[in-house]
């Protein structure tokens, strides 16, 4: 864990060396600037002058809302908090995922290695200010709490991630088998543990339609950034992968479309194994459906993000298909290599969406001047949707 930390925080820096900006900048781009304001706003989060940031979960910025009081303000501003925010779960998902590897009786040590340096969309979310780094950790958590007969303990992490980023709620559904079908826990309790993730994202709905008048859903909240259409599953993918490869930018290209085979191998590849581990192919299923159902090229470009908490049951389901044909020095080389490639990206990604986002987004440099600032500055936006590029402003 330590490794991965100091790895995400170099990544972080270099990066931000790279595009002349401070560290603690960094924090403001991607949907950074949206969770720090939602942080300042704790501990009642949200407010009516704000309805525009109502689609974005409440996890992360109670994290950041925490590290930057634990901490001193003369040395940790709320950019320096959003950023240790992200990094430490990030490191945190690292051991997680070791101590899934022992619980499913892998060698842990190789397959903790590709989790952490053969994503190199991962690479880029760990060292930046983003909630899939704590919703990864409370994913892990959570399957790991399960396959230790834990269903309360198990639907609690669950929870917490979905009320991280709301899509991790989807992985419920592959536990749910786990609990009911392999594990054939039928207990009261247990039946009304699995209410519990669907009851706190009820709680939270209640309290923003008490809290800002209007609310109606997350959803329709999220849509003043992202006008969210549904097709067909994998129709953007498939639409867009001419249109894109003819474009100028081609960052995502071959790790989105390298991300999708990877997965639908492993989710295939998935029900080979014993009954009790079918939850990994399930949890696979639950995370890809929805962004598959995206429609417009944002959706394309987004999908090896929006799917990364895919990673671990894709990772795990083929190391056990080809463990025995691995041997140390040629997962340390493929490791190295994917690091380097991945680094390589994460700092082309950081840089592009700095640039980027200082051209469309000029409110940007008045939230760097503010986060010494206590107060949340509260922002309309409008919609944009198809401005997007797979690394500029949207992280969504």
């Amino acid at each position: 864990m330590g490794l991965a930390l100091l790895l995400y925080v170099g990544l972080a820096a270099a990066a931000s060396s790279t595009a002349g900006i401070d560290l603690t900048h960094l924090a403001v781009y991607f949907d950074g600037n949206l969770y720090i304001e939602i942080a300042k706003s704790f501990p009642t989060p949200y407010s009516p002058a704000g309805p525009d940031y109502l689609g974005h979960a409440p996890g992360y910025p109670a994290l950041i809302a925490g590290v930057h009081a634990l901490t001193p303000s003369a040395w940790v501003d709320w950019g320096l908090a959003a950023l240790i925010a992200s990094w430490l779960p990030a490191a945190l998902a690292t051991g997680a995922f070791y101590r899934l590897c022992q619980q499913l009786s892998l060698p842990p040590l190789w397959p903790t290695l590709a989790f952490t340096l053969c994503n190199p969309r991962w690479l880029a979310v760990a060292s930046t200010a983003h909630a899939e780094n704590l919703a990864m950790f409370c994913v892990l958590t959570s399957v790991i709490s399960h396959l230790r007969h834990r269903p309360i303990t198990s639907m609690l992490w669950l929870s917490l991630a979905g009320l991280t980023r709301f899509p991790a709620l989807l992985v419920g559904p592959a536990l749910a088998f786990g609990i009911l079908a392999t594990q054939r826990d039928w207990r009261r309790g247990t039946l009304l543990a699995l209410t519990v993730p669907s009851a706190a994202f009820l709680l939270l709905h209640l309290y923003l339609r008490q809290r800002v008048p209007g609310f109606e859903t997350v959803m329709d909240s999220h849509q003043v950034f992202w006008v969210k259409q549904w097709t067909w599953p994998f129709a953007s993918l498939w639409k867009s992968a001419i249109p894109w490869w003819n474009s100028e930018d081609h960052l995502y290209f071959g790790i989105t479309y390298t991300t999708l085979v990877v997965q639908l191998v492993a989710f295939a590849w998935g029900w080979r194994a014993p009954r009790e581990q079918w939850v990994l192919p399930l949890w696979i299923a639950g995370v890809v459906i929805l962004p598959a159902c995206f429609s417009g090229s944002p959706a394309a470009w987004d999908y090896s993000r929006l799917t990364l908490l895919a990673w671990p049951p894709t990772l795990l389901i083929l190391w056990r298909a080809l463990a025995h044909k691995l041997n140390a020095p040629v997962v340390l080389l493929a490791c190295v290599v994917m690091g380097l490639y991945g680094a390589s990206v994460s700092q082309r990604a950081i840089r592009g969406a700095v640039e980027w986002q200082n051209q469309i987004l000029p409110y940007l440099q008045e939230t760097i001047r503010r986060l010494d600032d206590h107060s949340p500055r509260w922002i309309r936006f409008g919609v944009r949707p198809e401005k997007r590029r797979p690394d500029s402003s949207s992280t969504r």
